[in-house]
């Protein structure tokens, strides 16, 4: 399986555009350079909330005149990289162009009604007593801050990273640098966590096209579950991701993209694919400062929830075929795209040809 282009739009605020027609304007591109494909598979998750809308799928179809085979993904924050893996998986069956569409946003109303939207991520029983997105992931960086005796100062170096890596890629929502003292003096969020340890409210569009005709850049695809019940899991580990990579081979990428929404997500995302061992995920991250998050991840590109993971292969393919960022040129590249810290795990592994 291959990927034959992709496109994205810059993520911020876009206040002026619906969430249908970010859709077409990362999609048209994309198609224009690799040809009509023979179905779509369209991904979103907040844009249902905010815009009382749940049929984008189809609207996106009528925008390209599309008449072909329309699929709509959502499995929560993960829901981009549901999508590709989806698209992947129909390629083999036998489709031989497969457009993958993530489009959302986050911004149409002010930011709490975005934080009550994103509780719907939460397991209903934790949800009901209380329970956050932000909640969530706070509780997993005091457990792990716990276990591993990592400070304050040592988990804000995420941030600092994350930003310093956007700085150099046009499409990123917050591309200027941050310190350790900055992250650490920002708003509180959810004790530990800070607001420079967020990722921010983003509305944005990326599309890419899967195809079984040879391109420059193959994909292969594996994902894993866990329950989405945070007390029935060790939040200091993700076990889908670590299933999902088994099924990949374990492969070493040249470079990463892990779906940091929050900074400690980040880091146990690195130790949960094996690229680091447990308790080391920041060690690896300031030694391979531009080898992972390239973008500057969810954490600093931003996080439009249900585009997120198309947004993440489309880097991955940029990289491969031009360069992305402070990265430039590599010739293997792994996507992490994950709901709710590892409920469910979707990677993708891209390669030059």
């Amino acid at each position: 399986m291959y990927v034959c282009g992709a496109h994205v739009t810059k993520v911020g605020r876009h206040y002026e555009k619906s969430v249908s027609a970010l859709a077409a304007e990362a999609a048209a591109p994309v198609v224009n350079a690799c040809g009509e494909p023979d179905a779509l598979v369209v991904s979103t998750y907040l844009s249902r909330f905010q815009d009382s809308f749940g049929n984008l799928g189809s609207l996106l179809a009528e925008y390209l005149d599309f008449k072909g085979e329309v699929y709509e993904v959502s499995s929560g924050d993960g829901s981009g990289g549901a999508a590709v893996s989806l698209a992947v998986r129909l390629v083999k069956a036998g489709f031989k162009r497969v457009l993958v569409v993530g489009a959302d946003k986050s911004n149409d109303f002010q930011s709490k009604r975005a934080v009550k939207d994103l509780q719907t991520l939460i397991s209903p029983y934790e949800s009901f007593y209380g329970l956050t997105y932000a909640g969530a992931h706070a509780l997993a960086a005091r457990l792990y801050m716990s276990k591993y005796g990592v400070s304050r100062e040592e988990l804000a170096q995420w941030a600092v990273v994350m930003h310093e890596n956007a700085t150099a890629v046009s499409h990123a929502q917050l591309p200027f640098p941050v310190s350790v003292d900055k992250v650490l003096k920002s708003h509180s969020v959810a004790q530990p966590l800070t607001l420079l340890d967020s990722h921010p409210f983003s509305d944005g569009a990326a599309a890419v096209m899967i195809t079984s005709e040879s391109s420059p850049v193959s994909i292969e695809v594996a994902s894993a579950s866990a329950p989405l019940t945070l007390a029935e899991r060790d939040l200091t580990f993700m076990e889908s991701a670590k299933m999902a990579m088994e099924k990949l081979g374990n492969p070493y990428p040249e470079a990463v993209e892990v779906h940091d929404a929050f900074s400690i997500a980040g880091v146990i995302a690195l130790e949960s694919l094996g690229l680091a061992a447990r308790g080391k995920g920041l060690d690896y991250l300031i030694h391979s400062p531009r080898r992972v998050n390239p973008s500057g991840g969810l954490k600093a590109r931003g996080h439009p929830i249900g585009a997120t993971g198309v947004y993440q292969v489309a880097e991955a393919y940029f990289a491969i075929t031009d360069g992305l960022g402070k990265l430039g040129k590599v010739s293997s590249f792994l996507v992490h795209s994950s709901n709710l810290l590892g409920a469910n795990t979707y990677l993708s592994f891209l390669r030059e040809v």
